[in-house]
Parts: C-alpha cells; structure tokens; sequence
C-alpha cells in the first residue's frame, strides 16, 4: 500500500542534491531507511521541472528540500540563461512510501483519513531510530560470526590438507630412499617403473590437497571481501546516517524537554495565581457571610449604613446593606469560576508533568541511544580489523598453496623421469622448500626435523643430499622458533 512519504517517515533529507532519504514506516509499523535518486524521474524541460525526465541535476544549482516536500533550485534553459527565481515542484505529486520503499507513482494520490500517514511523534521516531540501530547491531555480529567461522574454516582446512601432504612426504621419502645408489645405469626394470608409479602416487594426493586449499581459499577470500565491502559501507553509509539519526533525535527530543519546561513554569504561575485568587474570594465569601450573619439588615442600616468589603489585594468597595446579598451572590459565582478554572490548570499541569516524564524519559533513552552508537562504531572497526588481517591471512594461505602446488608438480615431473639418479638432488630441495614455504603449519601437524633427518640418511653414493645442508640448516634454525 503507497503512503504519503512525507506523513510515513522521518528524518528526511536531500544528499548530493539528487539523492532523496528516509526512514519510512512500513505496513507492520517497521522502520526501514530507503532512498530515490531523483535524477532518474525527474528532468529538466527548458528551466522548468519535468516528471519523466532524467538528471535534473546536471542542469541546476542551489537545489534545497523545503519542508520536507517541496524540490526547489535554479535551472538552466536551453538559451544557456538561468531561471531568475528557484523554480518548485512538489515532490508529494509522485514520490511514496510503498510499505518501507520511497517510489515514484505518477500522479501519487493524497491518502486522506488513513491512521498510517500521520504523521510520527518522538516517540514513534525514537522506537524507528532504535530498531533501526538493533538490527545494525545484529548485522555487525553476523558479519563478525561469519568472518570468524570463515577464518577459522580456512585455518582448518590448511591443516588438515597440508597434514595429507605431510603424510605424503613421508610416503615420497620411503619410495626415493635408497634408490639412487646405482653407478649411473638406467632403470627401466618392472622394478623401476613400480617405484616411479609409487612416487607419483605420493605426489598426486599433495598437489589435490594444495588444490583444495586454493579452491576453498578463493571462496574464504570472496566472503572475506564481502565482509570487508559490509564495513565499508558501514563507515560510509551507515555509520554516518545513524549517527545523524541519533543527534537528530537527541536535538528534538532535548527541545522538547525544554518547551515542555517552560510550558510547565509557565502553568504552574497561572495554577498559583488562580489559586491565590480562589483563596481570596473565599475568604471575602466567608467574611461576608460571617457579617450577614451576625448583623440583621435593620441593624446594618442602623448601625452601619454601609460596610467596606475586601474584593481583591489592597481593594475595598462600600457596601449598603441592600447591596450585601447581592455581593455574596456574585461572589459565589466567581468562586464557582475560579474552581472551575483551578481544576482546569490543575488538568493542563497534570498533563504536562506527564509530558515531562515522558520526555525526559525519551532523552534518557536516547542517551542509551548513542552509548548503543558508540559500541557500535566500535564494532565496526573491530569487525573491519578483523576482515582485513583475515584477507591477508587467506591471501598469505593462497601464495603459500600455491607454490606448493608448483613444488609438487615439479616433483611429479621428476617421478616420471626414467634417470633417477640424476633428480634425487632436485627430490630433496623440493622436499625441503615444501617443508620450508608452510614451516609453522607442518611444524603443527608434524615433527618436521624427523623429516629432515631421514632426508639426510637416505642420501646417495654421490652425497646429493649433503649438498644441500645450508638449505636443510636454515630450516632446522626456524623450526626452533617456531616450536
């Protein structure tokens, strides 16, 4: 159902000269921010608005919202002169609110009588700011959750598949250890050949591991930059139109506080004033009564002849005796008055101090409010520092499987060499560079200085292996630090 946007929503705005904003009421009574670019309805016809049209904007200059309905600015023509006044169009005649949604309806109609488009109190603004907040929240620990289960996804996996490839190198060292003894003649014996089909047998599960450590890692990394494109749009959007919100909010709720205040006082003299007054008259009531009393009207016309009367501060009237009866009855139609005027104030004072605690309520809450912003904000650079050691912590992951994959491949292309002999040196930097490339992580899964040990003792007749003692050196030095 379309609803009046500017009886629907609050906080409306106008960014960027184009951009229409707002937090509009849906159907349920939920709060939702939306927008409307109205450079794609709205042109410019000569220096006059168009509805249909495109990009106003590129033509006009001084572009305000008035009172939240009404797009105003100068606009150029087609002679190249400007409009010597702001030229208005009501934004009312096409733009709603569909259940949460700024639209453009043509010739959107005015809803008359409807409970939905009145427009909403502090109150209401304050229960759409704070929803509007909580679901932020909620979002932030989503994104946080997920990154989490992401990260910590991504750790396990590169265990448990360099694991495999741990497992691997131990099966590679047992089929390459003592097979390169020869004196240099060719083996192409059924023996031979089994031993190069073992090798790259032991090869072949390492490569498929580091591929689905890439594979896996691609995906971490797309939900990673997902997240980190979530806490961007945090600090740019987000972030600062909530921010506005709440001061929004905080400004006219605090305002509120105020008038009320002054109204207060304000009620509060006119109730003692009316007060004093009615306790006045009924003294001056009662005076006159006690002197009707006590004095017959001969005896007043004897005596007295007239009487002096108090009807107000510093002010007496005399009074005949004839006139006394008629002065108590008056007297009693304005104490009738003053009590009616008193219950009345006392009505509009009660009612005020209602209003009172009620908005010095909101303003608490709205305090409550922006410590909630605060945390928030927090959240978002802790979620953002997070998403962005978490890309370079997958990043590193995929450079890393990477060159172990190309590692493994090289060393499958040396299983399928028919010379043996000559690629055992080739076997063992390989092996000690895979080791070397994701050292913390074998480290973990196994005990690598083993590795290099049996590496050691299977060398050849020709001291290949040995020949690589600074690399096998270097690595035994940092496998130290790490353990």
């Amino acid at each position: 159902m379309a609803m009046s946007y500017h009886k629907s929503s609050v906080y409306i705005s106008l960014s960027g000269n184009q951009v229409l904003s707002a937090l509009c009421r849906t159907c349920d009574g939920e709060w939702i921010h939306s927008t409307i670019d109205l450079n794609s309805v709205l042109g410019n016809c000569d220096g006059r608005f168009e509805w249909g049209g495109v990009k106003f904007s590129h033509t006009a200059k001084d572009v305000t919202l008035k009172n939240n309905r009404t797009l105003s600015a100068y606009l150029k023509r087609k002679d190249g002169s400007w409009s010597e006044k702001p030229v208005e169009v009501s934004l009312t005649e096409h733009i709603t609110n569909h259940d949460g949604a700024l639209r453009n309806c043509h010739h959107a109609p005015e809803q008359q009588g409807q409970g939905s488009s009145v427009a909403p109190n502090f109150l209401e603004k304050l229960d759409a700011v704070s929803g509007l907040l909580r679901s932020q929240q909620i979002a932030a620990k989503n994104s946080g959750f997920e990154l989490e289960f992401v990260s910590a996804s991504n750790n396990r996996l590169m265990l448990e598949e360099l694991e495999v490839a741990f497992l691997r190198l131990r099966k590679l060292m047992g089929v390459i250890s003592g097979e390169f003894d020869g004196e240099g003649e060719e083996d192409d014996t059924e023996a031979g050949r089994r031993k190069r089909a073992e090798a790259e047998a032991a090869v072949r599960p390492m490569i498929k591991a580091f591929e689905k450590v890439r594979g896996k890692g691609d995906k971490s990394l797309a939900a990673v930059s997902r997240i980190c494109g979530v806490t961007a749009e945090y600090e740019t959007a987000n972030l600062p139109t909530l921010h506005s919100d709440v001061e929004s909010l905080s400004a006219e709720i605090d305002l509120q506080v105020k008038d009320t205040q002054v109204s207060l006082e304000t009620l509060q003299a006119a109730t003692a004033a009316c007060t004093a007054e009615l306790e006045s008259t009924q003294e001056v009531l009662k005076n006159a009564k006690s002197t009707n009393k006590a004095n017959s009207i001969e005896t007043l016309i004897k005596h007295a002849g007239w009487i002096l009367l108090p009807i107000g501060i510093g002010m007496t009237i005399p009074l005949t005796a004839t006139s006394l009866a008629d002065k108590i009855s008056a007297t009693e139609e304005k104490l009738k008055e003053l009590t009616a005027q008193q219950a009345e104030k006392q009505q509009e004072l009660d009612k005020l101090k209602l209003q009172e605690s009620d908005s010095a309520l909101a303003l608490r809450a709205c305090e409550d409010l922006t410590t909630q912003f605060a945390a928030l904000e927090a959240d978002v650079v802790r979620l953002k520092t997070t998403a962005e050691l978490a890309r370079e912590s997958i990043n590193s992951t995929l450079t890393t499987a990477k060159t172990l994959e190309s590692l493994s491949r090289g060393m499958e292309d040396k299983a399928s060499m028919l010379e043996y002999k000559v690629s055992k040196k080739d076997y063992a930097a390989h092996i000690i560079r895979v080791l070397d490339e994701a050292l913390p992580a074998f480290a973990v899964v196994g005990d690598v200085g083993e590795v290099l040990t049996e590496l050691l003792a299977g060398d050849d007749a020709l001291g290949s292996v040995k020949e690589l003692n600074m690399e096998i050196e270097v690595v035994k030095r940092k496998l130290e630090v790490v353990a």
